[in-house]
């Protein structure tokens, strides 16, 4: 458990690197700020601060008489960190889709029914991230 959350803060790091590195290059060829550059650094810094709770639940949480976490609630833990993951990355996936559509339909305005399938595929992750977090609930 300790190695999954060592890998998933250094993937978190590159994430934040990435957007970083396209938020300057954009910033150098006197574009605006891409959404996926502010996207990436959002969706790192969020990694990291669930990375963050998680290293608390494995320091604190541990077995004994003492736990700090009962195991009736690792359950509904993970149910919620679960569908706080899904929410977050619907989140990210609507918030580009739907600036993506909107430029798409200035241009091109008898495509509107694809802008919003791309929005509603977004959606789509939220919904499977509420199945997930119920099954792992029950």
């Amino acid at each position: 458990m300790v190695i999954l959350v060592i890998v998933s803060i250094g993937a978190a790091a590159w994430t934040m690197v990435q957007g970083s590195i396209i938020n300057a290059s954009a910033e150098m060829e006197g574009k605006k700020t891409p959404v996926w550059g502010i996207a990436l650094n959002a969706f790192g810094g969020f990694t990291v601060i669930i990375n963050f709770l998680f290293s608390i639940i494995i320091i604190f949480g541990g077995g004994g008489e003492g736990e700090l976490i009962p195991a009736e609630a690792w359950g509904v833990l993970t149910a919620a960190m679960t569908m706080i993951g899904a929410a977050f990355a619907s989140a990210l996936c609507i918030m580009v889709a739907a600036k993506a559509g909107a430029e798409m339909l200035t241009e091109r305005p008898e495509l509107s029914i694809w802008a919003l399938l791309f929005v509603a595929l977004g959606e789509g992750l939220a919904i499977y991230g509420l199945i997930v977090a119920i099954l792992l609930s029950g």
